[in-house]
């Protein structure tokens, strides 16, 4: 008879170790860089004091050029130039990139209302960027005023991963999915502190236990320390403010699940559980629920119900698993609707963004995250029945691809990679843990087969739908964003176990 455990070793060693079917893509950092004076507003902050290059606002008549050190272009067809947003943007934005010597601009790269650590890129021919090689770029922005910085050549090679910094990717024939893996070994994906680097932190711990790769693991230890120094809490807010030792928003509880994993004595952690007592709702409408001001939200399923359900079984306190359970039951309740759509928000009885792909992954992945996390002897019997029933209605607006549409309802969106995967993730962790019958499984496999069209050669997730923070997330716009990866990394975790 097969041994169980080595058949699972095996399938994951076959998963998550590198494919040499085909040569790794290459990561070429720039060197250098000439910008206008302009520092970072005293009340902003860049990430863990990595370099910066400013950029002019639109009509400054100030462009700012980088260069790269004078080499010769590896072999590869496949070449893409990309920056990386490191302070907040809250406008429409539009970077113009030209090559020094030209007068027309090879494209523009699109930063609306991004985040800190969003990627804008381009495509180049050979010819192309053996000449950015030679010559370096000019960026000129042309919409835009706010102070905006991104990510610059790291002097000493060491501190800023080279996908962080401006960089070009040289790539012929991957495995993209090998190098989806490899991307989220080290630091290439970090993201902002809150829902978007704790879907990171959960998808590369489930990498980690399900893996005879270590370096998941100690790049799961290696994010938290960047937030983490000693005993303090560090990071910013999502409008890149200074958020030191307190969490700002129900959206940025998340993470503290991944620390109470490895660092359960740890004080921040008393720090978020301090906040989601604060911010329990005590009369009126939504009484019980913790969310920011007089809004539930989807989000707070994932980020709150979840993070504190694992946390209170790791206590063993039972007012901390009522109140988790509380969140769950709570926004069932506000945000699902008599035809078993699932809203994003409910403020104070109004509803909005009903189905849209990545809330419904966070009310999803949250119930089932949560039921998993209950302490043994809780009774999640109406938690699971929901669990079951979000299975049936999911499946129905799955596409023949396996991916949802950004907003179900309507035919004329095209997929969201991250939504996708958060939802598959769900269905397939439910399977596991036996709370959702194995169609949910087969259905979760579909995507992640799916999702290989839209992985970069160097093995980023593409075809996400951007930052829920304008009208664009409800769109047809896609960028690369890395929140997908970690969503897709605990669909691949998940289907291997």
């Amino acid at each position: 008879m097969q041994n169980p455990f080595l058949s699972r070793f095996a399938a994951a060693l076959c998963l998550l170790l590198p494919s040499f079917a085909g040569a790794q893509a290459i990561h070429i950092p720039a060197t250098a860089q000439e910008s206008p004076t302009l520092p970072v507003p005293g009340n902003l902050r860049i990430p863990f004091n990595w370099p910066s290059i400013a950029i002019a606002p639109a009509d400054a008549g100030s462009p700012t050029l980088v260069k790269w050190s004078a080499q010769e272009l590896p072999p590869g067809e496949t070449i893409r130039l990309r920056l990386v947003t490191a302070l907040d943007s809250r406008e429409p934005l539009l970077l113009e990139i030209r090559i020094p010597s030209d007068s027309e601009p090879l494209e523009n790269i699109n930063f609306n209302f991004a985040p800190v650590f969003q990627f804008g890129e381009i495509s180049l021919t050979r010819a192309q960027a053996t000449r950015v090689l030679a010559e370096g770029i000019v960026i000129t922005r042309t919409v835009g005023k706010a102070p905006f910085h991104i990510f610059g050549p790291a002097p000493d090679g060491k501190a800023t991963p080279a996908l962080i910094q401006p960089h070009l990717m040289v790539a012929g024939e991957t495995d993209p999915w090998a190098e989806y893996l490899t991307r989220l070994e080290g630091l290439d994906t970090i993201q902002p502190f809150g829902w978007m680097e704790g879907s990171l932190l959960d998808g590369v711990w489930d990498l980690s236990k399900i893996s005879p790769n270590r370096k998941f693991a100690q790049g799961y230890s290696d994010r938290i320390d960047l937030y983490l120094r000693g005993d303090e809490l560090i990071y910013e807010d999502p409008k890149s403010r200074p958020a030191d030792g307190r969490v700002c928003g129900i959206e940025d509880s998340l993470p503290f699940a991944a620390i109470a994993r490895t660092r359960p004595e740890h004080p921040s952690i008393q720090i978020a559980v301090d906040f989601w007592k604060k911010h329990r709702r005590s009369s009126g409408f939504a009484e019980g629920c913790i969310q920011d001001g007089g809004m539930c939200s989807a989000e707070g399923a994932y980020t709150v119900g979840y993070p504190l359900m694992y946390i209170a079984a790791l206590r063993n306190d039972p007012q901390l698993t009522a109140l988790a359970l509380d969140q769950f039951r709570l926004r069932k309740k506000l945000l699902v609707d008599d035809d078993g759509g699932i809203w994003l928000r409910n403020s104070n009885g109004r509803r909005t963004m009903k189905n849209w792909a990545r809330g419904v992954t966070w009310y999803y992945l949250g119930l089932i995250r949560g039921i998993v996390e209950a302490p043994e002897g809780t009774d999640t019997t109406d938690l699971r029945a929901e669990a079951v029933r979000v299975m049936e209605f999911v499946l129905l607006h799955q596409q023949e691809n396996g991916l949802w549409r950004n907003l179900f309802d309507i035919p004329t969106q095209t997929v969201d990679t991250s939504g996708s995967s958060g939802i598959a993730a769900a269905l397939a962790i439910g399977a596991n843990e036996g709370i959702l019958p194995e169609k949910a499984r087969a259905a979760a496999q579909k995507t992640k087969d799916g999702l290989t069209a839209y992985l970069t050669a160097d093995g980023l997730l593409s075809h996400g739908t951007p930052s829920n923070r304008s009208p664009e997330a409800q769109s047809n716009r896609r960028v690369i964003f890395p929140v997908g990866m970690g969503l897709a990394a605990q669909l691949l975790a998940a289907l291997e176990e």
